[in-house]
């Protein structure tokens, strides 16, 4: 800590620059990765590149907000960005990596790539680790997560659209929405259900920061009550 003071850095900040840094540098790898291998470029239509390229300006912004102050992006913006994060996280680690998931993924190379921990591991931990260690604090509600779902539903339209319009082996790019596997009943079904499991993480980030926020008033209210009970024994002339 003291380097960092030295540096004119606090630990929020550093952290935060951490954070941009891992985005930027996974972003890079996957857009290097895609660009190379024969057939077309098309990182950018996947929910991970998007998502993390919010987080990553997100943060950004609050890491220079943080080192040379101005404005940072509001809470609800954060949140949004941090719940983008744990739903790439999740659902990569649950359903597309794992070999128990009927949406597995098959791959010529491992799912955990360097870029892809750093995208699909890393980030999403990193993100919800600030969210409850650095807030923000008792700012949002409920209704916020229903705010937070209009990108998720975007993007599964735009998923949709795109895989009715184009061919190729990433005509969907998730198996969980691909109609030449699935029925239409089915497809609809699973987009259902990850949207009701949007919706309720992020309720649990709302609950999440509204708790850790009534602890941390609580125990900033303690050293007051506590002189509150001792200032009339130390006034007392006996």
């Amino acid at each position: 800590m003291a380097v960092l003071k030295r540096a004119g850095l606090d630990g929020r900040a550093a952290f935060r620059c951490l954070l941009f840094l891992v985005g930027a540098a996974g972003l890079t790898g996957e857009a290097y990765s895609s660009i190379a291998d024969p057939g077309p470029a098309d990182f950018w239509i996947y929910f991970t590149f998007q998502s993390n390229l919010i987080l990553a300006i997100c943060f950004g912004a609050l890491a220079w907000s943080g080192l040379r102050g101005g404005r940072a992006p509001s809470p609800v913006v954060k949140g949004a960005a941090t719940l983008y994060a744990l739903i790439t996280g999740l659902v990569f680690n649950l359903l597309l990596a794992n070999p128990a998931s009927p949406f597995y993924t098959v791959q010529k190379e491992s799912h955990y790539q360097w870029d892809s921990v750093l995208l699909h591991v890393l980030a999403p931990l990193m993100a919800l680790a600030d969210w409850l260690l650095f807030g923000p604090r008792g700012q949002l509600r409920g209704r916020h997560a229903l705010y937070w779902l209009g990108y998720p539903l975007g993007y599964l339209g735009f998923a949709l659209i795109r895989g009715a319009m184009v061919g190729g082996d990433t005509r969907y790019p998730y198996p969980f929405l691909d109609l030449t596997q699935h029925s239409g009943l089915m497809v609809t079904v699973n987009c259902v259900c990850l949207a009701v499991f949007f919706y309720l993480l992020g309720l649990g980030l709302a609950a999440a920061d509204r708790l850790v926020g009534r602890r941390e008033e609580r125990r900033a209210g303690e050293p007051d009550e506590a002189r509150a009970v001792l200032e009339p024994v130390s006034a007392d002339p006996g």
